[in-house]
Formats: C-alpha cells, sequence, structure tokens
C-alpha cells in the first residue's frame, strides 16, 4: 500500500455490500417468503463478516507497515488510542441503549452476557438465537474478534519486525485454520473456554483477518503482477470460485473463503476502473459504507430472529419490515455523526506527540532500505 492516508473508495463500497449482506442475512425471514430464492440468497449474508475482516486486516496491516516506512517504527501507543477512540465510544453507546430499551421492559435482554460485551469477549459466550434473549448482543462476537487482532497483530509485528510479517502471518493463519479443524472434530478446550460456536472464537477464526494482513504485506509484488494482466475483471473468477465453493461446500471452504475473499477485495483496489469497482464507487454506496460500523452495532436491535425476541409495545413496530430498516439508519447516523466522527478526530489530536515529545525522542532514521522492500 502507499501513503496510509490514501482514500480508497471502493473499500467504503465494499463495507456497504458487507453491512447490507448482515443485514439481509438477520433480516431475512421476516424481509421475505420462507425457502424463496432472496430467503436462500440472504442465507449467505453472513459472509459480509468475512468481509468486514478482511478490510480490517489489509488497512490496520497496511498503515502499521507504512507507519515503518515512514518513521522507522511503529507507535504502539498512537495506534491503540486512535483505535480506542475510533471503535469503542460508538460500540458501548450501542451497548447502552440495548440496556436502557431492556431496563424498561421493551426487549429481553440476557443480563448474563453483559460482561462478556463489557470486556469483549463475547464470542466466547453461547450467541443466544434462542428463546432466553441474547440475540440482541449476538453480533458483538465480531467486535471481539478484531479487538483481540488488534491486540495482538501490532505487537507481533514490532516484536518480530515487517521483514518477517509475511512468514508470520502465513503460518499463523494456516495454523488457526488447522487448529480450527482439530478443534471442530474434539473440542479441545470444551472443558476449559467458556461454551462458544467454533465460527466466532478468536483462536479460530482469526485467520480471516491474517489473511487481510498478507494481502497488505505482498501489496506491492501483487500490485507488480496484476498491471501485466490484460483482463480488466478480476473480481469476477474469483467470486465465480467462491460462490461454487460456498454452493457445494467444498472441503476447506473455510480456508478457501478466508483467502479469497480478500482477494476479491483486493481485485477492486487493483481494478478501480473495472465494473464490480465502478459499482462500489457509487456515492450512494459509499456513503452507507461509511456508515456501516455504525449500522453494525444498531441493526440487531431492530430484526430480530425468532418471535420470543419481539419487542412489547409500539417498539415492536420499530422491528417490522421497511420502519425496522429506518430505524437503524437514523441511529447508525446518530452515532455516526454525533460520537463516531467527533470521537476519532479527538483520538487522532490525542494520539499526536506534544512537541516537548518530539524533541525529546528525536533519534536517527532507522528504516533499512531493504526491510522497507520486503514490507
Amino acid at each position: 500500500m502507499k501513503d496510509s492516508k490514501q482514500y480508497i473508495p471502493s473499500l467504503d463500497g465494499w463495507r456497504a455490500l458487507s453491512v447490507i449482506g448482515v443485514i439481509l442475512y438477520h433480516g431475512r425471514f421476516s424481509f421475505f417468503k420462507f425457502d424463496s430464492l432472496p430467503e436462500r440468497l440472504s442465507s449467505h449474508g453472513e459472509l459480509g463478516v468475512d468481509i468486514f475482516f478482511a478490510i480490517s486486516g489489509f488497512l490496520i496491516c497496511g498503515q502499521l507497515l507504512n507507519e515503518f516506512r515512514r518513521r522507522g517504527r511503529i507507535d504502539l501507543r498512537r495506534f491503540y488510542i486512535r483505535r480506542c477512540f475510533r471503535i469503542l465510544p460508538p460500540y458501548y453507546a450501542a451497548l447502552a441503549g440495548i440496556l436502557l430499551i431492556s431496563a424498561f421492559g421493551v426487549i429481553r435482554m440476557q443480563y448474563a452476557d453483559l460482561p462478556s460485551c463489557l470486556f469483549l469477549y463475547r464470542n466466547y459466550k453461547p450467541l443466544g438465537i434462542d428463546w432466553h434473549g441474547g440475540f440482541y448482543t449476538a453480533h458483538f462476537w465480531s467486535l471481539a474478534v478484531e479487538e483481540h487482532f488488534y491486540l495482538i497483530w501490532p505487537i507481533l509485528l514490532v516484536a518480530i519486525t515487517p521483514k518477517r510479517a509475511g512468514k508470520v502471518a502465513f503460518v499463523l493463519a494456516m495454523t488457526v485454520f488447522g487448529w480450527r479443524v482439530v478443534e471442530s472434530r474434539f473440542h479441545l478446550l470444551s472443558g476449559i473456554l467458556p461454551t462458544g460456536d467454533l465460527t466466532t472464537r478468536s483462536d479460530t477464526r482469526m485467520d480471516a483477518l491474517l489473511w487481510g494482513c498478507l494481502a497488505a504485506i505482498y501489496f506491492p509484488v501483487i500490485k507488480s503482477y496484476a498491471v501485466r494482466i490484460k483482463f480488466r475483471q478480476l473480481w469476477l473468477p474469483i467470486v465465480a470460485c467462491l460462490a461454487v465453493a460456498v454452493k457445494v461446500h467444498l472441503p476447506g471452504l473455510t480456508l478457501l473463503s478466508a483467502v479469497l475473499i480478500p482477494a476479491m477485495v483486493l481485485s477492486t483496489v487493483l481494478q478501480p476502473a473495472s465494473l464490480l469497482g465502478h459499482i462500489l464507487e457509487w456515492k450512494a454506496l459509499r456513503w452507507i459504507g461509511t456508515l456501516s460500523y455504525s449500522i453494525y452495532l444498531w441493526q440487531e436491535l431492530f430484526l430480530p430472529q425468532v418471535t420470543s425476541e419481539m419487542a412489547h409495545g409500539a417498539f415492536r413496530y420499530l422491528q417490522e419490515p421497511g420502519w425496522n430498516l429506518l430505524a437503524i439508519l437514523g441511529c447508525a447516523c446518530l452515532s455516526r455523526y454525533l460520537l463516531e466522527i467527533p470521537m476519532t478526530r479527538l483520538g487522532h489530536r490525542l494520539s499526536e506527540p506534544s512537541p516537548w515529545r518530539e524533541i525529546s525522542s528525536i533519534s536517527l532514521p532507522t528504516v533499512d532500505s531493504q526491510i522497507a522492500k520486503t514490507a
């Protein structure tokens, strides 16, 4: 990747498609007739989470590598301040909103899940798509996976240096896949870890982000090969392979999708003038993409999957098709413009070192040209 501040419009388009897929997946039984073609297609909308993971791995790793190229080091303090102010305020605001509505008896929330939400290990608890009120916080599992990735990968990248990042990321990604296969067969940690779904646990799902990291690490190399290809619709065979793999449920599907999804995203970064690239850069779609994080946080409040999760009183109307989409959009806009943007800006200001600190920390450049080239 080039300058980390360079805006890539297609990524916002991908975010929009991802969150739309998640909404269709969660609301498929109310939006569409059971077993209809739209309902069956919507059942694959959960792949939107994998796209979110791929984008996060690609962008976060790319930003860290760019910082290393520019400064000769990675400032973990700066990274974590920005991430915390970017992610946590909207997240805890959404959690507080759910708690408040539940306190008034409008919805039924499983309060036993509250500690896992507060301390970001919701992915190691049962999702609660059942009769116990856990549904309204179930989607926070993906935020927990991402936060665990943010805690581990930047520190590991500093420890190993970017020169070794590619090999380490590949080994880790394959290790996670291998562990997922073993754990699905033998359930070795079932008596140690809290009961959870293998598709949501960080130790069995983080490879989806690591393949995004690999896309960022080898982006210059991939780009050098891609420019020689005359076919300008690289996304097409990748999407076709993914669709076939999902349809026939090929062995090793989780590994295949973890590889193909970052490749699909990368294809439009490399070829923004492709048909899909043009679609992803539609202004309306990109705007939805900028709201995607806040949309994701609030959407499950208005999309109950089972009758037992339906709200009481007038709030129930906001869970009906049509009104629920307006409610999700309204909450997302409030979250985005009143919290997400101001808190992100504050995080950027707080993460910048003071002039006195800059003076006291001046050192000779340490960027090795070969490391920069390899990274």
